[in-house]
């Protein structure tokens, strides 16, 4: 199985290769979203559609924003009914909301980043949306797009791929296409000062797990390691400070400047099987993405010290941890140990309390056919090593 699993992803790193994936112009600062007016204004539109979801809405986190685009005599439809983890029936809904529209702006997490990459696509190509799933769907452009994140955490303002869940299991599927990346990204902090502390931590996990796993691809390059190696240095560096006062807006910056990092790398070499492992967990049992990759971070890193220790060793150097480590095998195990600290200090809890043990089989079955061929993990898991893990975080 390994070896076929190892020629596959060699075969495919080539024909990866070849793939143009774009990154969208990029403004970074606090109230750059009211931007957004003028850049519709710019393009020429007459009506947008707004996806968010409803907290955002009505917390008037868009207020400003949606008097800049009206100001310029822009229509606005908005749709605010996205839900974690979205369908394809939440998808069909947003659609529905688009009739008429020439640009989709998403406010929100991944997950209404995922929808409205979705909707564009599905939108501008004429189609449902479950045509769409599956790698390379998306013929025609789709409308024009602007993202503007909430969290820093997905990375999804510049990943070619989106996901969206089965209505039917809720089992995750992939929309993948270098079409879905939005032509602006807008990195406003000052959208991400309200989230509750174990949200920021959350997905600012998620976007430490993005890094490592694209840190230790064998997909990686010179330029993905520069990009997580300032993903992973900026995440070290300010997530601690943002725990403890919530309104610093600098901090709050450079960690979505580190997410976005990590998304182009990654995008770049894929995951792992922290991801893996968490696609069907929360699918499964609807734990959110960012609080299972949290929990099984330390333990994937963990598996893979012998093999990676080089790499970790570097990132010990990098994110100046205060231990007298010599060796590079005492500096990687204290790198991953550090991993674990984090989740203590920031309340991550030891384990996934909605995952139950009676199921680890399963998820393992479901984890190795998502991960095995598709993604270019630095080590392979027997069943055997993925059950000791998995009944770690399990309950």
């Amino acid at each position: 199985m390994y070896f076929g699993s190892k020629l596959k992803v060699s075969i495919a790193k080539s024909l990866f290769g070849l793939v143009e994936k774009p990154s969208p112009f990029v403004y970074v600062g606090e109230n750059r979203v009211n931007e957004v007016g003028n850049i519709l204004r710019s393009a020429s539109s007459k009506k947008t559609l707004v996806i968010t979801d409803k907290i955002i809405l009505e917390l008037g986190l868009l207020n400003s924003m949606l008097d800049e685009i009206k100001s310029n005599g822009i229509e606005v439809v908005i749709f605010d009914d996205v839900t974690p983890d979205p369908t394809y029936d939440v998808v069909n809904n947003a659609l529905a909301s688009c009739s008429g529209c020439d640009c989709v702006i998403a406010v929100g997490g991944g997950s209404v980043i995922d929808t409205a990459k979705v909707v564009a696509s599905a939108y501008a190509n004429n189609v449902g949306p479950q045509a769409l799933k599956g790698f390379f769907k998306v013929k025609k452009q789709p409308l024009k797009f602007i993202c503007v994140p909430t969290t820093a955490g997905t990375g999804s303002e510049t990943t070619i791929a989106a996901v969206i869940s089965n209505p039917d299991d809720h089992s995750k599927t992939l929309v993948v296409d270098p079409k879905l990346v939005p032509d602006f990204a807008i990195l406003d902090p000052a959208l991400t000062v309200g989230l509750p502390k174990a949200i920021t931590v959350a997905t600012c996990m998620d976007a430490l797990t993005h890094a490592l796993e694209s840190y230790l691809s064998t997909y990686a390059t010179d330029k993905t390691d520069r990009l997580n190696e300032m993903a992973i240095k900026m995440i070290f560096d300010n997530l601690a400070i943002v725990y403890e006062n919530p309104t610093d807006i600098k901090a709050r910056e450079n960690l979505l400047v580190a997410s976005f990092y990590a998304g182009v790398a990654f995008s770049r070499t894929f995951v792992g099987y922290v991801h893996a492992f968490s696609h069907n967990i929360g699918g499964k049992f609807g734990v959110p993405h960012g609080l299972a990759n949290s929990v099984l971070l330390p333990h994937i890193m963990e598996y893979y010290k012998d093999t990676c220790e080089l790499k970790f060793s570097r990132l010990y150097d990098l994110v100046e941890l205060d231990c007298a480590c010599v060796s590079d095998s005492e500096k990687a195990e204290k790198f991953i140990q550090q991993l674990y600290k984090m989740n203590k200090d920031m309340g991550v809890p030891d384990n996934l309390d909605k995952f139950e043990k009676s199921s680890i089989d399963e998820i393992i079955s479901l984890s190795f056919k998502e991960a095995h061929g598709t993604y270019p993990v630095p080590k392979y898991m027997s069943s055997d090593d993925a059950r000791v893990i998995l009944t770690k975080v399990a309950v």
